[in-house]
């Protein structure tokens, strides 16, 4: 059950960070897109003014300020000064905006049949592709906010008794632009998504340890880094653990390297046991050498794991062509208390130390030191 909550922690944050991924490939985009359609609306508005009689133009006014301006001036704000993490970030508004500036045109499309004042139909098309492409919605509200728009467009279109086969015409046209301009965002998204996957399993390989599938070296140095400043930043624990396989050269000259590496991946199963919180992590960081982060445990589960992985190793039923092989762990642990400014490198240090002690006094126990 606790392997399946840290899948489960682990696909949603790995939906976590595409979805960030994609905010940083598009952001560029959607930026100039609010930042364009702004001007060019603002430009509308003033065109309202110029075109048509005051009476219409202050109803034009209100519907562009309330549906469109307003929020696309609050979008504009939000993605030039405080950009979001997730490419979700403010969907909502975004489809307001888009299917308040569809609703809006064709408003002011029924006023211009209406009073009889000309009015270009080409808005419409450029609205289609302002949602559909380039805000980069998600295709399937995207889908539902157009289907919307040319509905609501459509139903007008019969009220003022246009010719059907005209209306048929102009709806083809605009499915046809609404199609394209939503095949691209998907195929562009996909395409995002594959390099996404590409990066993460390249990045993954990286940091993964070969043999044991445990993060490596590399991996122990960035995390311990990380995690030792998030925890000092909120105040939390951080428990460190380094681990040593007791007589491991002796397991290699006596049984040969494969038993060795099966003894290893034994090993790494047992470390990786205690991993129960995507914020747990396990590490091969040396050829016999392991080493646990915990962030946030308290001294009492620290000491309680490091007893659980010594006790576990040490009566470990391993076999090789009949004989026992035997090994066990020699574990420095130290917990970093809530209060406590430490960098990691002394942590490392540490930890380091009272393994050294660990493996001076015995083998096969364990030293624990809590930083106040």
């Amino acid at each position: 059950m606790n392997k399946e909550i840290k899948n489960l922690n682990e696909n949603v944050k790995s939906e976590d960070n595409f979805l960030h991924f994609l905010m940083t490939q598009c952001l560029g985009i959607r930026r100039w897109a609010l930042l364009v359609s702004l001007i060019l609306y603002t430009a509308f508005a003033v065109m309202d003014v110029i075109k048509f009689p005051s009476e219409i133009y202050s109803l034009t006014l209100t519907t562009r300020l309330i549906l469109v301006v307003l929020p696309l001036i609050y979008l504009n704000i939000v993605y030039w000064y405080y950009p979001p993490l997730s490419i979700r970030s403010n969907s909502l508004i975004m489809l307001m905006v888009y299917v308040g500036s569809g609703l809006n045109h064709t408003f002011i499309y029924y006023l211009s049949e209406v009073y009889t004042f000309q009015f270009s139909e080409l808005g419409l098309v450029l609205i289609l592709m302002f949602g559909c492409l380039l805000l980069i919605i998600a295709i399937k509200p995207a889908v539902v906010a157009t289907a919307i728009i040319l509905s609501v467009f459509s139903v007008v279109n019969f009220h003022l008794n246009h010719q059907i086969a005209d209306l048929i015409f102009m709806l083809i046209i605009l499915l046809f632009v609404s199609g394209i301009c939503l095949t691209i965002n998907l195929l562009g998204q996909k395409m995002l998504y594959q390099n996404y996957l590409l990066i993460n399993r390249l990045y993954n390989e990286s940091i993964t340890d070969g043999l044991t599938k445990l993060h490596n070296k590399r991996s122990f140095q960035e995390e311990i880094e990380r995690l030792n400043a998030i925890a000092t930043r909120d105040n939390a624990t951080l428990g460190l653990i380094l681990i040593d396989a007791d007589n491991f050269k002796t397991i290699n000259d006596t049984f040969g390297h494969d038993v060795g590496d099966d003894v290893l991946v034994k090993l790494s199963e047992v470390i990786e046991t205690k991993c129960r919180r995507a914020e747990d992590i396990g590490f091969r960081i040396g050829g016999d050498e392991f080493a646990l982060i915990l962030y946030g445990i308290s001294s009492e589960k620290l000491e309680q794991t490091c007893f659980d992985m010594v006790l576990t190793v040490a009566t470990l039923n391993l076999k090789n062509s009949g004989k026992d092989v035997k090994t066990a762990l020699s574990i420095g642990a130290v917990l970093k208390s809530a209060n406590a400014k430490v960098s990691s490198d002394n942590l490392v240090k540490i930890a380091d130390e009272y393994l050294y002690e660990a493996k001076e006094n015995g083998r096969n126990q364990y030293y624990l030191k809590t930083f106040q």
